[in-house]
Protein backbone atom coordinates (compact mmCIF):
# COMPACT_ATOMS: atom_id res chain seq x y z
CA UNK A 1 0.00 0.00 0.00
CA UNK A 2 2.75 2.28 0.72
CA UNK A 3 4.53 1.94 -2.55
CA UNK A 4 0.56 3.17 -4.30
CA UNK A 5 0.90 6.06 -1.71
CA UNK A 6 4.29 6.89 -3.00
CA UNK A 7 3.31 6.46 -6.98
CA UNK A 8 0.47 8.70 -6.44
CA UNK A 9 2.07 11.39 -4.68
CA UNK A 10 5.05 11.13 -7.78
CA UNK A 11 1.88 11.37 -10.13
CA UNK A 12 0.66 14.22 -8.41
CA UNK A 13 3.78 16.14 -8.83
CA UNK A 14 4.48 15.53 -12.30
CA UNK A 15 0.78 16.47 -12.92
CA UNK A 16 1.13 19.93 -10.92
CA UNK A 17 4.61 20.67 -12.44
CA UNK A 18 3.50 20.51 -15.93
CA UNK A 19 0.26 22.79 -14.89
CA UNK A 20 2.25 24.82 -13.60
CA UNK A 21 4.61 25.55 -16.27
CA UNK A 22 2.25 24.87 -19.30
CA UNK A 23 1.40 28.30 -19.74
CA UNK A 24 4.61 30.55 -18.94
CA UNK A 25 5.13 31.70 -21.93
CA UNK A 26 2.04 32.67 -23.12
CA UNK A 27 1.48 36.46 -24.09
CA UNK A 28 -1.26 39.02 -24.01
CA UNK A 29 -2.61 40.58 -27.20
CA UNK A 30 -2.10 43.89 -26.08
CA UNK A 31 1.81 42.61 -25.14
CA UNK A 32 2.34 42.69 -29.03
CA UNK A 33 3.09 45.82 -31.85
CA UNK A 34 1.64 44.01 -35.26
CA UNK A 35 3.78 45.57 -37.96
CA UNK A 36 1.48 46.07 -41.07
CA UNK A 37 4.45 48.35 -43.25
CA UNK A 38 7.75 48.23 -43.16
CA UNK A 39 10.20 50.97 -44.93
CA UNK A 40 13.82 51.30 -45.83
CA UNK A 41 15.81 54.00 -47.07
CA UNK A 42 19.67 53.94 -46.98
CA UNK A 43 22.13 56.61 -45.49
CA UNK A 44 25.46 56.54 -46.04
CA UNK A 45 26.42 53.09 -44.48
CA UNK A 46 23.14 52.95 -42.21
CA UNK A 47 19.48 52.57 -43.06
CA UNK A 48 16.40 53.91 -41.74
CA UNK A 49 13.75 51.35 -40.98
CA UNK A 50 10.42 52.72 -40.39
CA UNK A 51 7.96 50.16 -38.81
CA UNK A 52 3.81 50.78 -39.28
CA UNK A 53 2.05 49.54 -36.44
CA UNK A 54 -1.51 48.69 -35.95
CA UNK A 55 -2.75 52.11 -33.76
CA UNK A 56 -5.76 50.51 -31.75
CA UNK A 57 -5.95 53.81 -29.10
CA UNK A 58 -7.42 55.34 -32.56
CA UNK A 59 -9.58 52.27 -33.92
CA UNK A 60 -13.07 53.34 -35.02
CA UNK A 61 -14.85 50.24 -35.51
CA UNK A 62 -15.36 47.11 -33.40
CA UNK A 63 -14.67 44.82 -36.31
CA UNK A 64 -11.04 45.13 -36.44
CA UNK A 65 -10.43 45.53 -39.94
CA UNK A 66 -10.24 48.95 -40.16
CA UNK A 67 -7.29 49.66 -37.67
CA UNK A 68 -5.53 52.69 -38.45
CA UNK A 69 -1.51 52.90 -38.15
CA UNK A 70 1.25 54.83 -36.47
CA UNK A 71 4.71 55.11 -37.28
CA UNK A 72 8.18 55.13 -35.51
CA UNK A 73 11.75 55.36 -37.29
CA UNK A 74 15.11 54.01 -36.18
CA UNK A 75 18.40 54.53 -37.44
CA UNK A 76 20.09 51.23 -37.42
CA UNK A 77 23.18 49.28 -39.43
CA UNK A 78 20.80 46.29 -40.60
CA UNK A 79 16.84 45.15 -40.12
CA UNK A 80 18.02 42.74 -37.32
CA UNK A 81 19.75 46.02 -35.46
CA UNK A 82 16.51 48.25 -35.51
CA UNK A 83 14.72 45.31 -34.30
CA UNK A 84 17.08 45.22 -31.20
CA UNK A 85 16.66 48.94 -31.24
CA UNK A 86 12.92 48.88 -30.83
CA UNK A 87 12.80 46.18 -27.80
CA UNK A 88 15.12 48.94 -26.02
CA UNK A 89 12.40 51.78 -26.68
CA UNK A 90 9.27 50.40 -26.82
CA UNK A 91 7.74 48.02 -24.33
CA UNK A 92 5.37 45.98 -26.76
CA UNK A 93 6.94 43.04 -28.46
CA UNK A 94 7.20 42.95 -32.55
CA UNK A 95 4.92 40.62 -34.57
CA UNK A 96 5.53 40.46 -38.08
CA UNK A 97 2.68 38.37 -38.72
CA UNK A 98 0.29 40.87 -40.36
CA UNK A 99 3.35 42.71 -42.44
CA UNK A 100 2.11 43.30 -45.81
CA UNK A 101 4.24 45.47 -47.59
CA UNK A 102 8.10 46.47 -47.30
CA UNK A 103 8.73 49.84 -49.48
CA UNK A 104 12.18 50.29 -49.90
CA UNK A 105 12.56 54.53 -50.26
CA UNK A 106 15.03 56.41 -52.90
CA UNK A 107 14.54 53.82 -55.41
CA UNK A 108 16.36 50.52 -55.43
CA UNK A 109 15.84 47.43 -53.20
CA UNK A 110 19.00 46.43 -50.65
CA UNK A 111 19.25 42.83 -51.63
CA UNK A 112 21.02 43.17 -47.62
CA UNK A 113 17.95 43.65 -46.16
CA UNK A 114 15.64 41.12 -48.30
CA UNK A 115 18.12 38.32 -47.24
CA UNK A 116 16.99 39.54 -43.68
CA UNK A 117 13.86 39.42 -43.95
CA UNK A 118 13.25 36.57 -45.49
CA UNK A 119 15.37 34.37 -43.28
CA UNK A 120 12.82 36.09 -40.44
CA UNK A 121 10.50 33.68 -39.30
CA UNK A 122 7.60 35.62 -38.84
CA UNK A 123 7.50 37.10 -42.15
CA UNK A 124 5.21 35.66 -45.00
CA UNK A 125 6.86 35.50 -48.61
CA UNK A 126 3.73 36.49 -49.47
CA UNK A 127 4.76 40.32 -48.63
CA UNK A 128 4.62 42.80 -51.52
CA UNK A 129 7.99 44.08 -52.13
CA UNK A 130 8.24 47.62 -53.54
CA UNK A 131 10.92 50.53 -54.24
CA UNK A 132 10.28 54.10 -55.07
CA UNK A 133 12.28 57.40 -55.71
CA UNK A 134 10.29 58.93 -53.00
CA UNK A 135 12.16 59.22 -49.76
CA UNK A 136 10.17 56.81 -46.63
CA UNK A 137 9.17 59.52 -44.93
CA UNK A 138 7.68 61.25 -48.15
CA UNK A 139 5.95 57.70 -48.45
CA UNK A 140 4.09 57.41 -44.84
CA UNK A 141 3.55 61.16 -45.05
CA UNK A 142 -0.32 59.80 -45.87
CA UNK A 143 -0.46 57.38 -43.15
CA UNK A 144 -1.90 59.73 -40.87
CA UNK A 145 -4.66 60.75 -42.65
CA UNK A 146 -6.12 56.94 -43.23
CA UNK A 147 -8.93 55.45 -42.19
CA UNK A 148 -7.02 51.56 -42.51
CA UNK A 149 -3.51 51.43 -41.95
CA UNK A 150 -0.73 52.01 -44.18
CA UNK A 151 -0.03 48.31 -45.00
CA UNK A 152 -3.95 47.45 -45.37
CA UNK A 153 -3.86 50.39 -47.91
CA UNK A 154 -0.80 50.18 -49.69
CA UNK A 155 -1.84 45.81 -50.45
CA UNK A 156 -5.25 46.97 -51.51
CA UNK A 157 -3.28 49.61 -54.10
CA UNK A 158 -1.03 47.21 -55.39
CA UNK A 159 -3.78 44.64 -55.89
CA UNK A 160 -5.94 47.09 -57.67
CA UNK A 161 -3.66 48.57 -59.88
CA UNK A 162 -3.97 48.61 -63.35
CA UNK A 163 0.14 49.16 -63.70
CA UNK A 164 0.80 45.81 -61.95
CA UNK A 165 -0.57 43.23 -63.98
CA UNK A 166 0.43 40.26 -61.42
CA UNK A 167 0.89 41.37 -58.18
CA UNK A 168 2.73 38.28 -56.94
CA UNK A 169 5.27 38.95 -58.84
CA UNK A 170 5.99 41.82 -56.38
CA UNK A 171 6.00 39.10 -52.96
CA UNK A 172 9.13 38.47 -51.64
CA UNK A 173 9.23 35.03 -51.97
CA UNK A 174 9.61 36.06 -55.54
CA UNK A 175 11.52 39.26 -55.97
CA UNK A 176 14.76 37.14 -55.59
CA UNK A 177 14.18 34.22 -57.97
Amino acid sequence: MRTMHKWILIFMAVVICIGCCGCSNQKDIEDSCYILALGFEKTGDKYLVRYSYADFDHEKSNSGTKVPSKSVTFLADSFGDANKKWEDHQMNQLNFGHLKVVIFGNGKKDPKIIKELLAHPQIAKSVFVLDTKKSVAKMFEKEKDLPISFGEYMAKAIENSEKIAVPKNYTLGRIMY
